[in-house]
């Protein structure tokens, strides 16, 4: 195979409103923002992806940091893994988190998905895996709003696409609420479901200890970021003393954060978010570091190209679904029976809308 080269590349921004609002500890949104990025090739294919900065408000910063850094491949074929390594040390006086790595994961997401298009083959098969479908999680609801309609959602979270598991977000105002909210959750599903559940660092390491004690036997699938992500030893002093695991990931930054927490135990599992653990290199390395421990793997949002990822992954447990870049993209990924189906078509399968993303644009 002859690697495309990079001959133009484009960055845009979009703020999609939300079906259902966020509402959590890390804060309320009514929109999520996403800044996509297309890389034109010399080989007729163009690579795209997406990264969520939560914010729309970071989309300038980050797509001007995309730019800079993406201006140092045009020309060049393009060759994923080494791309990222030379990136990173590119970026690394700006510093090797935030802002600097999720404008690196951006345009890797897209290089793969050039790659792959160039070999004429879906990712997950460009990286060896096959295509099947990926078992999944509903999560775009039960907030930690009103426990009244709960019930009611949890019917509609499952019904969406069959699904068999669906989070809800807990650390309310006492146990007693996050017991009803679970309650509710799983009447409301009608069925016996896996029901996984997401703190968002809401709670004091003090507080995590009586409230998690309280919560493990209620049978829920994991206890996700119980207290302050960074906060390493109090996490595995959690981890060690519960019977439901827990999880950390989503706010890794980059493989070597991962390490970290699994040389100190933090963790029972990860989920890697594509964004900040550096696309889908930093996957790969970040899955590779998990399987020798024999840590179960689930995903973080960016469900298409996480889906791919997830078949070439020991240890894959759940994909994370949620509909809220649907909008933009010309054709979002089937749900069938509680499962993401990737699409039999080269690179990650993204396309956009493009009249809805420039509806929905913003400057960057």
């Amino acid at each position: 195979m002859t690697a495309p080269r990079l001959t133009k590349l484009t960055v845009r921004a979009a703020d999609v409103p939300l079906r259902r609002p966020v509402v959590a500890k890390v804060g309320s949104f009514s929109k999520w923002a996403f800044v996509c990025v297309d890389l034109e090739t010399d080989a007729g294919v163009t690579g795209r992806g997406y990264i969520s900065p939560y914010l729309i408000d970071y989309a300038p910063a980050i797509a001007s940091t995309i730019r800079t850094l993406g201006a140092r491949f045009l020309e060049r074929e393009i060759a994923p893994a080494a791309f990222f390594d030379e990136g990173m040390k590119a970026i690394s006086l700006l510093g090797k988190s935030g802002i600097a790595l999720y404008a690196l994961a951006a345009l890797d997401i897209a290089f793969w998905d050039a790659h792959a298009k160039a070999a004429g083959k879906p990712l997950a098969e460009h990286l060896g895996g096959s295509l099947a479908p990926v078992p999944a999680y509903n999560s775009c609801g039960l907030w930690l709003g009103p426990l009244e309609g709960m019930e009611e959602q949890a019917a509609d979270l499952v019904a969406d696409g069959g699904f068999s598991a669906m989070k809800v977000r807990l650390g309310r105002a006492s146990l007693a609420d996050d017991l009803a909210a679970i309650t509710a959750a799983r009447k409301g599903a009608g069925r016996p479901i896996t029901l996984l559940s997401d703190f968002n660092q809401g709670l004091s390491f003090p507080e995590a200890k009586v409230r998690l004690s309280g919560l493990d036997e209620a049978g829920l699938g994991w206890f996700e970021e119980p207290i302050a992500y960074h906060d390493l030893d109090n996490c595995a002093a959690l981890a060690a003393r519960l019977k439901t695991p827990v999880i950390l990931g989503e706010n890794f930054h980059g493989p070597h954060d991962q390490q970290q927490a699994i040389a100190k135990r933090a963790c029972d599992a990860v989920m890697p978010d594509l964004m900040r653990i550096g696309g889908v290199t930093g996957w790969l390395r970040a899955a590779a570091l998990a399987e020798p421990q024999g840590l179960p793997v689930s995903s973080h949002l960016f469900t298409e190209v996480s889906a791919h990822l997830m078949r070439v992954t020991p240890g894959a447990q759940w994909l994370e679904w949620t509909d809220w870049v649907h909008p933009i993209l010309a054709e979002p990924f089937e749900v069938k029976e509680g499962a993401v189906v990737i699409p039999d078509r080269p690179g990650n399968g993204i396309a956009w809308n493009e009249e809805k993303l420039a509806a929905y644009g913003a400057p960057c």
